[in-house]
């Protein structure tokens, strides 16, 4: 009679399907929910009527369904293996973190009314949102591994994985660099400098370090760091350039941000050399400053202009500026982008052990 037992790690890999459902929606959640945020930020802009059951709080919403069944399913795939791993207790907290964001809000807005963006129930949020994000990810590089002993996943799995962090942590660093955060109650809104020093340092290292994870996690197949950056621009375009009607004619000058990925994607797949590693980190990081278009205008007018900007202003403030600001950021937005590429790797490489 055979008495042996499934190791913990054994015991994963056989409810792996579940726990790759789990993962999937989890991220898929919070895709939504971070599309749906972007959303409604530019219809408060525009000043557009909304009410609770308004087409960009529908979507937030469902996503925190689908990320709030995603855990479920984790937490039940962990406790029938017997084991809880580490993204899963990511995800878990991070849904945590999105449910407790409701009841804090609704609190809130009873005592203070409105809101901005810097508040204490949106930090909540959207640090869930990076948390759930996050642990979706690696968890998904986890089961990867487990399962072929390769840091290696399919295209779509990389760019599920991927895009809900870029868009979450892109709005941790929206929150410390945007002048949307005074009410009649509080001022959180950054000094000037900070949310322009905040942007400038962090978004490149954001972008970079994830276009090389996902190089990484491919590998080096080409054409996934593109896929991942034309998702990004897709998504931004429809939630930050369509819904204002001025900006419509900007949108081919948006969509050339495919070209930096471009090149980036070039760059790791043909070459193995760490300076192609660092060259495409500094590609990718430079091109911050056209990928955050059209909200990285209000944070530079803050410093530079220091205008009204009306939602029908903001393509010819972000013009203007344009040529003064660039000289001034490409340079620490490329070191931060060389910063992001090693650190993207170590990332990718350390999660396939978790």
């Amino acid at each position: 009679m055979n008495y042996s037992r499934q190791s913990p790690a054994q015991s994963v890999i056989g409810s792996s399907s579940r726990f790759l459902l789990g993962y999937v929606l989890a991220s898929l959640g919070v895709l939504l929910a971070a599309g749906g945020g972007s959303w409604d930020i530019n219809n408060h802009l525009l000043n557009k009527p909304e009410t609770f059951f308004a087409p960009p709080h529908m979507l937030l919403y469902s996503g925190v369904g689908a990320t709030v069944a995603g855990a479920a399913i984790l937490f039940l795939a962990s406790r029938r293996a017997g084991v809880t791993i580490l993204p899963v207790k990511l995800v878990v907290a991070g849904v945590a973190m999105l449910v407790a964001a409701g009841p804090i809000d609704f609190a809130w807005h009873s005592a203070f009314g409105l809101d901005g963006l810097l508040s204490p129930p949106h930090l909540v949020l959207v640090s869930g949102m990076v948390a759930s994000s996050a642990g979706a990810l690696a968890g998904m590089i986890h089961r990867g591994s487990m399962a072929s002993r390769e840091l290696r996943l399919s295209t779509p799995l990389i760019i599920l994985g991927v895009l809900p962090v870029w868009l979450a942590a892109s709005g941790v660093v929206d929150m410390f660099s945007l002048p949307f955060s005074e009410t009649g109650y509080f001022d959180f809104n950054p000094h000037p400098v900070l949310g322009v020093a905040v942007a400038t340092l962090a978004f490149p290292v954001l972008m970079s370090a994830l276009a090389c994870v996902s190089s990484a996690l491919s590998g080096r197949r080409f054409g996934v760091v593109t896929a991942a950056g034309a998702a990004f621009i897709a998504i931004s375009a429809l939630t930050s350039i369509v819904p204002n009607d001025a900006l419509i004619p900007t949108i081919p000058f948006y969509l050339a941000n495919i070209i930096p990925f471009l090149a980036a994607d070039a760059l790791l797949s043909f070459s193995r050399s760490r300076i192609s590693a660092y060259a495409a980190g500094a590609l990718v990081g430079i091109a911050f400053f056209t990928l955050y278009y059209p909200l990285i205008t209000y944070a530079y007018n803050e410093v530079l202009d220091q205008k009204t900007v009306w939602p029908s202003l903001i393509a010819p403030t972000y013009f203007e500026m344009l040529g003064t600001a660039f000289p001034l950021v490409a340079a620490p937005a490329a070191a931060m982008g060389v910063i992001g590429a090693v650190a993207g790797e170590k990332l990718a490489i350390k999660n396939k052990a978790l």
